[in-house]
């Protein structure tokens, strides 16, 4: 009997359709492969990403930090530059769609539409430092990473209006604080110092000299009480003399 059905099935014809069977498995998962990456979306939309490290700092505005970026000389034009990048990979990515084969540029047309993002071309994103660690030999040696915080994506057209708000304003500062409540909070250590070394450490009424700091003042020029801002272009140096014969004229 087992004479006969080895005779029936040639063990070296099993093995032969084992590796036939093999073979076509692997020509199938080959063709899969062909398939899926002719089939999958070749387009990434180009988005302009900016981060800002926020480390260590609480009540964090991303908008402020926008507008600080917008005030920076220079940067309108990296927007300007990338916006005219994303334009020409448009248009270069709707020729490729187009000198498809056949339905394929249906689909390419449509892969396309669906990864244009204009809406959110640019992408501010704030980051901050964590501190992690590695454990070996029952030793913890610590290292620092970036995790994102918070995110802002806007278009051209939201940057283009932000712009002009600031340039109204002679891009002096954030239109947050331009428009802040408490004006006077906005006096920090570092602005103090900018407008008595433009000034020169003297006062801008009498002409008094004052290198050491002392009896220097830094007033309003229109005063807060009546709108005034703390911004450069409203900040002049005074000694204490002048600055209280003005009081809040």
């Amino acid at each position: 009997m087992n004479t006969l059905i080895s005779h029936i099935i040639n063990p070296a014809d099993v093995k032969a359709y084992a590796l036939a069977g093999v073979l076509i498995a692997l020509v199938v998962c080959l063709l899969a492969l062909v398939i899926a990456r002719i089939l999958r979306n070749p387009f990434r939309y180009p988005y302009f990403e900016l981060d800002f490290d926020v480390s260590g700092k609480r009540n964090v505005h991303i908008d402020n930090l926008v507008d600080e970026w917008l005030c920076t000389p220079g940067t309108w034009n990296q927007a300007l530059d990338h916006h005219r990048q994303v334009e020409a990979w448009k248009k270069s990515s709707a020729a490729k769609a187009e000198g498809s084969l056949g339905p394929l540029a249906k689909r390419r047309r449509r892969q396309l539409a669906e990864t244009i993002d204009d809406e959110r071309e640019f992408c501010f994103i704030t980051v901050r430092d964590q501190t992690r660690y590695h454990q070996r030999n029952y030793q913890r040696t610590p290292y620092k990473v970036s995790v994102p915080d918070r995110k802002l994506d806007v278009d051209l057209a939201w940057l283009q209006e932000r712009r002009d708000a600031l340039s109204a304003i002679g891009f002096e500062t954030t239109l947050r604080k331009y428009y802040a409540k408490n004006q006077r909070r906005l006096m920090t250590p570092a602005l103090r110092q900018q407008i008595a070394e433009r000034d020169n450490y003297t006062c801008q009424i009498c002409g008094k000299y004052m290198p050491d700091g002392v009896g220097l003042h830094i007033d309003h020029i229109v005063p807060v009480s009546k709108g005034g801002k703390t911004v450069p272009s409203n900040l002049q140096v005074l000694c204490s003399k002048c600055n209280g014969s003005k009081s809040n004229r």
